[in-house]
């Protein structure tokens, strides 16, 4: 019998039509909210029903508590899904939910409020003895302190926003001249993009990697760890292509970050998904916890991939009140899988979001890949919101043959009409860092300018190419009108045009 009738996602794109597909698997009832920029988006047709909630920009619908509830009342939801982003982790958001009547799929209010912010999550985990890296055990008053704090715990340090996500707010100082640069600036932009300006500074872990652990917990008591997910590719703090498991671990600190996890989630008596995150060195070999992040992961595809779990029919279960089906003993590593964020961002210009209408949409196929896209040809990608239109995972027996799927899958996804960052993605796997696993979350910085440079003779290339095609079937025109006799139109000519149109396509 399914645990619910009806189940609103409050949501949109990738992440909203994944959750539905779970929910309709299940024999349940998937209820949509949309936007004014996304009343003909494709989650809104993939849904059992739709509901608008408001205005394109996302704090007058997306992050509008009282109107997603309104709408779940008005479909006479059972429960409510926030997938990722947005109001996912919001305590109000799970509270108006409950308070309501019906279930938030997630960790309750209650149990998200133990841990609101980056340094309470710092110090469940110094309680839970749980790794943490050394600096301020809240938030640092002045310049004057995170400087002396910064000399005590010695350069390089992280200065980070207590209530930040994102990515935003984060910022690498080798030294006291670097941090009397940022300090403020952080300190803004932590105020405009949370609310409060509160900056801890944290030792900068050496050559570090950005690891994170799959937690799974039940409402009595049980817990496992799907193991972990290497996220070490990153532009600006964020992430661009994840992987599992980490090629970077052993089996026994595998299970060091196994029974850190633990510990933490017992310590709060957390249920359902959750997700760890770590820095950890390449050099020292310590781990460091990073925060707890309260929902699904944008990346939780590629942990499904290498257990055989779906973790979104396991989220809705756990929360609607059966017990983890299984021991962390019985949870088995098979293969190695791989995601890309496709963003709609133009890697040469910095990463700049591209909006637009999708001219042009194929997906890839053949064995071991996976698409979650929340597109299709003719879909507008807006302005308003997260550039993630998609997310391809691949699959292999091990991490070379996953990155070879990859490629293979690259080539084969085919997205017109806005810039992608799948060029970049390519060139990655083509790399020989990348192949052997020997990278740290300076990657793409450290690569930009190689990266760059190949970028932008493959756009010169291309440019060329299609002017030539173009150009070529110009001529055998004017060679036919000449002739005067009537000839079929050239393949190429057709082609050249709409390459010339469209460029994007070919590569």
């Amino acid at each position: 019998m399914p645990p619910f009738g009806k189940v609103l996602v409050s949501n949109r794109g990738e992440i909203a039509v994944r959750v539905m597909k779970a929910i309709k698997e299940m024999g349940m009832k998937a209820v949509a909210v949309y936007s004014e920029a996304d009343k003909y988006a494709l989650h809104v047709k993939y849904a059992d029903e739709a509901y608008y909630i408001g205005p394109s920009p996302s704090i007058e619908s997306y992050l509008n508590i009282q109107r997603i509830v309104d709408a779940a009342e008005k479909a006479h939801a059972d429960a409510v899904h926030p997938g990722y982003g947005f109001l996912s982790e919001r305590a109000d958001f799970a509270e108006a939910v409950e308070k309501a009547g019906m279930t938030f799929i997630g960790p309750s209010s209650e149990v998200i409020n133990r841990v609101k912010s980056k340094l309470d999550g710092k110090r469940v985990a110094k309680e839970a003895g749980t790794p943490i890296a050394p600096g301020s055990d809240g938030p640092v008053g002045s310049l004057d302190e995170a400087l002396k704090l910064a000399e005590r715990i010695g350069y390089p340090v992280m200065v980070k926003a207590a209530y930040g996500g994102g990515g935003i707010g984060i910022t690498r100082a080798d030294n006291a001249d670097q941090l009397m640069d940022i300090w403020e600036r952080n300190k803004r932009l932590a105020r405009e993009a949370f609310g409060r300006p509160d900056l801890y500074i944290e030792k900068a872990a050496v050559r570090p990697r950005h690891i994170e652990t799959q937690l799974i917990g039940d409402k009595y008591g049980s817990y496992a760890v799907a193991f972990e997910r290497e996220c070490t590719i990153q532009r600006r703090n964020q992430k661009l292509i994840e992987e599992a498991p980490s090629p970077a671990l052993t089996p026994e600190k595998r299970q060091e970050f196994i029974e850190a996890s633990v510990r933490f989630g017992k310590r709060i008596g957390y249920f359902a998904l959750g997700t760890m995150e770590f820095a950890y060195s390449d050099v020292t070999k310590d781990l460091y916890f990073l925060e707890l992040n309260k929902r699904l992961q944008v990346e939780h595809g590629i942990t499904e991939l290498i257990t055989g779990i779906d973790l979104v029919k396991l989220q809705i279960r756990l929360v609607a009140g059966e017990h983890l089906p299984f021991t962390q003993e019985e949870l088995k590593i098979r293969g190695h899988a791989i995601e890309f964020r496709i963003n709609a961002e133009d890697p040469l210009n910095n990463f700049t979001g591209s909006s637009g209408y999708v001219t042009y949409y194929k997906e890839p196929n053949g064995p071991n890949v996976r698409l979650d896209t929340g597109i299709e040809k003719g879909s507008w990608v807006p302005p308003f919101y997260d550039s993630l239109v998609a997310k391809l995972m691949v699959y292999g027996e091990n991490r070379a043959r996953a990155i070879e799927t990859g490629r293979r899958a690259l080539r084969d996804l085919k997205i017109g009409g806005v810039k992608t960052v799948i060029p970049l993605y390519k060139l990655i796997m083509d790399d020989e860092d990348y192949q052997t696993g020997n990278f740290t979350t300076a990657y793409i910085a450290d690569k930009s300018e190689i990266f760059v440079k190949k970028l932008k003779e493959k756009e010169m290339l291309k440019t060329a190419l299609a002017a030539s095609v173009y150009n070529r079937g110009l001529m055998r025109g004017n060679r036919t009108q000449e002739e005067g006799t009537a000839r079929p139109k050239s393949a190429w000519k057709t082609y050249g045009v709409q390459a010339q149109a469209n460029a994007r396509v070919m590569w």
